[in-house]
């Protein structure tokens, strides 16, 4: 086949792949079917396929001034560990699920100023030292048990009552 026969059937070849393109796209705009999805078809297609959405990568941006550590002292944590026993070993999330006739619901505050002796205050001025005493062997009998760190309990309420659990209350159990 000579140069000018292949020129010309190339020529004709892509001729005719540009008719049909055309004709498709006049058929596709003057079709309202064709190459339309069907609403009521891609939404029963799609009933419970779950939509999954891509995680935003944050990215982190220099800062200028520097962020200061969050300073946790190491006294008051070792008092939330003992509140946290105490809940735990009477099978209670917050201190209102405890009875509410005992000091035991009205803890408001605790702490240590060193590991070994825990500090209580419970609101309320109705109470008697003995109900306090009772709150701290509790602690004494549920935290101490677990902690044998756990010294001494102090309990006081809003009118200056007191109550104390050590060790050798601990005993009593």
């Amino acid at each position: 086949m000579s140069r000018a026969s292949k020129r010309i059937v190339g020529n004709i070849s892509v001729l005719t792949a540009l008719v049909a393109l055309v004709a498709v796209l006049v058929f596709a705009a003057t079709s309202p079917t064709f190459l339309k999805n069907d609403a009521k078809l891609t939404a029963e297609a799609n009933a419970g396929t779950p939509i999954v959405q891509a995680m935003a990568t944050p990215t982190p941006t220099p800062s200028k001034t520097p962020v200061p550590n969050k300073i946790v002292d190491p006294a008051q944590a070792w008092a939330d560990d003992m509140m946290n026993l105490l809940l735990n070993g009477n099978s209670k999330s917050t201190f209102d699920d405890f009875n509410k006739d005992l000091p035991h619901h009205y803890i408001e505050s605790w702490g240590s100023e060193s590991e070994g002796v825990l500090y209580i205050t419970v609101s309320g001025d109705d109470w008697k030292s003995a109900e306090l005493d009772n709150l701290g062997n509790t602690v004494m009998f549920t935290a101490g048990n677990e902690t044998p760190g756990l010294l001494e309990v102090n309990v006081s309420s809003d009118s200056d009552v007191t109550g104390h659990a050590d060790r050798d209350n601990l005993q009593d159990f």
